[in-house]
């Protein structure tokens, strides 16, 4: 059987058979009918006609009588990185999974910084999305930190995106005649103008990439600056980041730069991270900082 031709259902079974060969070293047919809710006589299916596809990744163990990873494991399905095991702990975290919807067999003690901060209408959201699908306007009351003005707001929005901490929506201010950044937890009230057809610039910020190329510090010492190249898995010393325009501010702040601390006419080119920014005359003629 060919990779291309498996099933999603089965092929989803066969991710969680690696899964748990890559994480635990050992897979058999309880946890299969558990996760999945199949019979057993299907679970016993899906390990043998996995092993049919793969058999340098597992053999059987009669003592334990269960199936266990081989020295040569070399995943297929999955990618067999740390962050497909993180992800369901964060999943768990959040509570977007209970305890027995995630995949690890056994779950370790752990815990992870949850953001406080008020939590997005879905009434809001649902009214950007469709917004930005019909192309139409919204009139919003927003709360702005920068301006305290309370009178509503008409937004064309076109696309979101996460800063790491808060979602935000990317839209053209009617009033300002120019795209700026809302944050959705801070619409109060919204109301989709369907009768708002407007032929609206081109959001060039959003679409234009640019590079972003960070180094470890310079003053740092050979050993510490080794040891960041291999965190960051940089290449000849460097980690190259091709961002949106629109999308850089949050990539810096995320890298542990103040884009609002200048130095000598530019940002500061300090990392709460030990980074410093390679590029710093391009980066800085990107970030678009406004009065």
């Amino acid at each position: 059987m060919k990779h291309e031709a498996i099933k999603p259902s089965q092929r989803k079974r066969y991710e969680f058979i690696e899964f748990q060969l890559m994480w635990d070293g050992v897979v058999g047919r309880k946890i299969l009918t558990e996760k999945f809710e199949i019979s057993p006589q299907q679970a016993t299916l899906d390990l043998t006609s996995y092993l049919d596809l793969e058999p340098k990744n597992m053999a059987y163990d009669p003592r334990q009588r269960t199936y266990i990873a081989r020295s040569g494991f070399c995943p297929a399905f999955v990618k067999g990185e740390a962050t497909e095991y993180l992800q369901h702990l964060e999943m768990l975290h959040h509570g977007y999974r209970a305890p027995d919807e995630i995949w690890p067999a056994s779950i370790p003690e752990f815990d992870a910084v949850a953001a406080s901060t008020r939590k997005t209408d879905p009434v809001t959201l649902k009214s950007v999305l469709r917004a930005i699908r019909d192309r139409h306007c919204v009139e919003v009351m927003y709360v702005s930190l920068s301006s305290e003005s309370d009178s509503p707001r008409c937004l064309y929005p076109h696309a979101i995106a996460s800063d790491g901490h808060r979602w935000h929506m990317r839209a053209f201010d009617g009033d300002k005649k120019r795209y700026s950044d809302f944050v959705l937890s801070r619409i109060e009230k919204i109301t989709t103008k369907s009768d708002s057809d407007q032929e609206l610039p081109e959001d060039k910020e959003w679409s234009k990439i640019v590079d972003l190329r960070l180094q470890p510090d310079p003053t740092l010492g050979d050993r510490p600056r080794e040891r960041l190249e291999i965190e960051y898995n940089m290449s000849d010393g460097e980690l190259l980041l091709e961002v949106r325009q629109a999308m850089l501010f949050y990539y810096l702040r995320f890298y542990g730069f103040n884009p609002h601390d200048i130095e000598e006419g530019m940002i500061r080119n300090k990392s709460s991270f030990s980074l410093s920014i390679k590029n710093l005359k391009e980066v800085d003629e990107c970030i678009g900082r406004r009065s």
